[in-house]
């Protein structure tokens, strides 16, 4: 608390630095200002493998919350700063998602399609790369990179939580990415920038753009998106995004590419988010081509988010320099694992037909049977994990039995709220016998309330008293 102060301070000195940039070219700077010293309301998204949004919505609001629908967006609701959905079991067992309503847009820009094969070439934390993970309806391949393995950790947390299936996560300069990495439908360049339109999430450690930093930034982003376009195929889509203002990082980088390049064309970014306004053809006296009005402006004080900047480009012409993906092995000996899985509980046979299995040191992972993986070293993850398929007694993890356990039928306790926020804190639960009536006399069971899997537990008899000890990992909590 005792920092409070000089973070706030801080913030300040950053925002007053970019009222006095941005606050002429926002179009209103009085209400440029008062925008960033609001609070950012807080947004998030239901998971549509398991929950509609309507389902969510009534979901959220028994549990107390205020939420209104974001319009441009069927998926997600604006609720007021002070909420903390992050806390609520609805977010903890996936069934939605906590992100910023501006940074929801380059996604539904790049708009991807089942069965595509997606580069998120700067994916930390990963919130859009979860994004294009369901909008793909849990198939076909998300390669999800970013420069530093350690930012990824969001990303695996959230994919467990999520239970997606569809996504290698790997750690490696985008820019230096091989070529025979294959081909791309669609590429996500969401890139390192300034981070000047993020100044509304509270008092943090921005300070004001050093010129020299700029610079570095305008290079590495250029590079990124260079890197974007070949990885490509013709007749792709990509996206190029920043969190920024500046139009150093947004449009004066597009106009140089246009430049280069002539096997893209923008496409109009125009959306019917509230509080967008068309890319600017002039900065400092600069002139860019009239192009860059395709492109797309978020402004605080117009849609009540942060600030964002996002482009469309269609790459053209035709390259055939890449080579196909190469897939790992799979680990075909995990069938009988998964039988297992089905016969102790009464999952229905066919549930697991659109999912493969690999192998990851001690651990079967699951993955949709169109992904494709990469062998490059620097993968670091791919999946959801199975088991560890060296135990005496395989135990389902906790992130496949809430992503399927509402299809069990056997061994599954349902629990009442109290108990549910018991199990949740890795408590012991005294049972009722009727709460046992489909189980076996011990052993691992999925708990659920409300419909909603939780977890994995531990069922223990003794004498006549039945308890579920709660294996719900406490790093969740």
């Amino acid at each position: 608390m005792a920092d409070a102060p000089q973070a706030e301070a801080r913030r300040d000195i950053a925002a007053e630095a970019v009222i006095a940039r941005y606050g002429d070219l926002s179009g209103d700077k009085v209400a440029f200002e008062k925008s960033l010293a609001t609070p950012l309301p807080v947004c998030l998204w239901s998971n549509r493998l398991r929950i509609t949004p309507d389902e969510l919505s009534d979901r959220l609001r028994s549990e107390g919350f205020a939420l209104d629908p974001v319009p441009w967006n069927k998926d997600a609701f604006r609720l007021p700063a002070t909420a903390r959905p992050g806390q609520s079991w609805l977010y903890k067992t996936g069934l939605c998602h906590i992100q910023e309503e501006a940074a929801l847009l380059p996604v539904k820009l790049l708009d991807p399609q089942p069965g595509e094969r997606i580069l998120d070439l700067c994916a930390a934390p990963g919130n859009k790369t979860a994004q294009i993970a369901i909008a793909l309806n849990n198939r076909g391949t998300v390669l999800a990179n970013d420069s530093h393995a350690g930012r990824l950790a969001p990303l695996h947390a959230a994919i467990a939580r999520l239970g997606l299936v569809n996504i290698t996560t790997m750690a490696m300069d985008g820019v230096e990415i091989p070529r025979d990495v294959g081909l791309f439908d669609h590429v996500l360049a969401d890139v390192p920038c300034s981070g000047e339109g993020t100044i509304r999430k509270g008092p943090r450690m921005h300070q004001p753009v050093a010129e020299k930093f700029r610079d570095w930034l305008r290079g590495k982003q250029r590079a990124l998106l260079r890197q974007a376009i070949d990885l490509c195929r013709p007749g792709g889509r990509i996206v190029y995004s920043t969190c920024t203002f500046a139009p150093e990082e947004n449009e004066a980088i597009i106009d140089v590419i246009l430049s280069e390049r002539s096997d893209i064309q923008l496409i109009s970014a125009a959306e019917n988010m509230a509080g967008t306004s068309p890319g600017i053809t002039e900065w400092q006296g600069k002139k860019f081509s009239q192009e860059l009005t395709k492109t797309l402006r978020v402004w605080p004080q117009k849609s009540g988010t942060g600030g964002f900047f996002a482009a469309i480009l269609e790459r053209t012409g035709d390259d055939t320099t890449c080579a196909d993906t190469p897939a790992i092995d799979l680990a075909p000996a995990a069938q009988t694992v998964i039988e297992g899985f089905i016969e102790h509980f009464g999952f229905p046979q066919d549930l697991f037909d659109n999912l493969r299995t690999i192998r990851a040191g001690r651990r079967l992972k699951l993955i949709s049977s169109a992904h494709l993986v990469s062998d490059l070293e620097e993968v670091q993850a791919t999946g959801l994990t199975l088991t560890n398929d060296t135990a005496k007694v395989p135990k389902l993890s906790t992130e496949v039995a809430m992503a399927f356990g509402s299809f069990a039928t056997r061994n599954v306790i349902d629990l009442s709220p109290d108990q549910r926020a018991a199990f949740m804190t890795q408590q012991h639960i005294v049972l009722s016998g009727e709460q046992t009536h489909c189980c076996s006399k011990k052993g691992y069971v999925i708990a659920r309330s409300d419909g909603i899997a939780l977890g994995v537990g531990m069922l223990r008899r003794y004498d006549d008293t039945a308890t579920l000890e709660s294996q719900f990992p406490k790093n969740w909590t």
